[in-house]
């Protein structure tokens, strides 16, 4: 059985990368989260990483080059063009390049 995760939420992103998977904003029912948290499958454990800069739900999430991108979705007061990654190797958010349009609940992927 998978170990349960510290928030439980619904409409969030998830990417794999370094061999852990991370999911990341989303809803808890009450209000859009900003929390991360990554699951190792060898250990069965989830771990929470640093919260990103605001919360966010219907996002887009993809993996470039061992970073976790994470597009667009809404805060909970207005619909979001706002790029953030996030960086497992120093736990921290780095902004990026927005979109000009805002996006929610929609895919995103990276080939």
């Amino acid at each position: 059985m998978v170990a349960s995760m510290a928030d439980k939420r619904i409409h969030f992103g998830v990417g794999v990368m370094l061999g852990f998977i991370f999911v990341v904003g989303g809803h808890n029912g009450v209000s859009h989260l900003s929390s991360i948290e990554r699951y190792d499958p060898h250990q069965n454990q989830w771990t929470v990483c640093r919260p990103m800069k605001e919360p966010r739900t219907g996002v887009g999430a993809a993996v470039i080059d061992n970073y976790l991108y994470v597009v667009g979705g809404h805060s909970g007061s207005s619909y979001l063009n706002t790029v953030q990654k996030y960086d497992p190797i120093s736990d921290t958010w780095l902004d990026s390049a927005g979109m000009i349009y805002c996006r929610c609940n929609f895919g995103l992927t990276a080939l």
